[in-house]
Formats: structure tokens, sequence, C-alpha cells
């Protein structure tokens, strides 16, 4: 007998109401990164067209990165912490994910790459060859938070609000759902452990989806209808 099996469990905590950014404050953000330097602008496009954690992209290797399918793999993760310093890790959930790229990011990758083999050769023996895809002058890993700093310093450039990288995350899915892209798909896209993640998370997003798919029902039929 075990008295715990008695006990009423708490119900589960759901997840806060996520916090996105606009698709025009997005395009904005895009022709401020045209004036900015290929390593900084290749960073935050990133952030913006995946929908990866910080960790993800800070962790991102050159092999990883697919230019003939326009993919990258993502199954590990960088991390830092004071007692240990920068350290590699798996993902949030473990899972590995593949990611297609808009043409746009891949093209830009590409040309970050040609730039990044230029900053190697002038290395010279200094340059410690990690493979990581954004990296200090000698070619080691970058710290996490670094994307932090980049982002402030982009916005505070440009005028506009400081955000955390990971409001690109939700934009990102904000984005997908908003345009009928199924939950499944964006789940996975996301590194989700399950669908119950992306529906807690995004959920008054999916509600005004629905919304909009009930009035194009009315407008296509019954609207014609009347006519």
């Amino acid at each position: 007998y075990t008295p715990a099996e008695l006990a009423t469990l708490p119900p589960k905590a759901r997840v806060r109401p996520s916090e996105s950014l606009q698709p025009e404050q997005v395009q904005a953000m895009l022709c401020a990164l045209e004036t900015e330097p290929i390593d900084i602008r290749t960073m935050i496009t990133l952030f913006i067209t995946t929908g990866c954690r910080r960790g993800e992209i800070m962790g991102l290797k050159w092999e990883k990165v697919d230019f003939e399918t326009g993919q990258i793999k993502i199954d590990r993760c960088l991390h830092y912490l004071p007692n240990r310093g920068i350290f590699e890790g798996d993902t949030k959930t473990g899972n590995t994910r593949f990611i297609v790229l808009p043409k746009e990011a891949v093209t830009l990758l590409r040309k970050y790459w040609a730039w990044q083999i230029e900053r190697r050769l002038l290395a010279g023996d200094q340059w410690q060859d990690t493979g990581y895809v954004f990296t200090r002058a000698d070619g080691t890993a970058q710290n996490p938070n670094t994307a932090n700093w980049v982002l402030n310093t982009f916005c505070d450039r440009h005028g506009f609000e400081r955000v955390h990288p990971h409001i690109f995350r939700h934009t990102f899915a904000s984005i997908l759902l908003s345009n009928g892209i199924d939950v499944l798909t964006v789940s996975k896209t996301l590194g989700h452990a399950d669908t119950s993640t992306t529906l807690d998370t995004y959920g008054h997003v999916i509600e005004d989806a629905k919304r909009r798919a009930a009035v194009c029902i009315s407008e296509t039929i019954f609207d014609r209808k009347k006519a």
C-alpha cells in the first residue's frame, strides 16, 4: 500500500503565452541588417529564419550545414557556466532536427563562409579550427551570451527596442502558425518534446488562425451564395 496513490496531483502549469514581433518589425530589422558587417548580419538572420535557441545557433558547426539541400542539422547546443566556461552539450530536449533555410539565408551563409575562410588565412597559426560557424578572432567558440550583446548593440545602432534572441523563436513560430503550417511541423521544427508544448505556448496564435479560417469559409461559401 502506497499512501501517495491517494494524493491529488497539482494541475499542469500552463506555459505563458509568447510575445513576438510583427512581420513589419522583422522586415525593418532585415533592412537595417543590410548595412551591418556580414558576421552580425548572418547571426541575426539565422535567429530570424530558423527559430533556433541561442545556444543552438552559437553551437552550430559547418559540418552541420548542407549548402546543397539548404538545410542545417541541429543536434548540439553551446552552454556557458562561470565555474566551467564554454562547453558543448545536448539540445534542450535531446532531439535532432533538420531545418530548411530560406534561399536568402543560404546565399548569405555562403558569403559568410567565404568571409570566414579569409579571416582564417589572415589569422595564420593563431587560428584554432574548432569548426564553429560563429567564432572569436582565433577560431574558438564564442560565449553564447555574445549573441545578446550583438543583438543589443544592433538594436541601439538602429533605434530598435532591445529584444532577447528568443523573441525571434516566438516570432518564427507565430508566422508559421498564422500562415497555416500545421502544429506538428512547427513543433518538430522548433525541437519541442511534443506538440502539447507548442499548443500551450502558441495557443493564442492558433485560435486567431481558426477565426480567420471561419471568416474564409464564410466569405468563400456564403457570400458567393448570396451573390
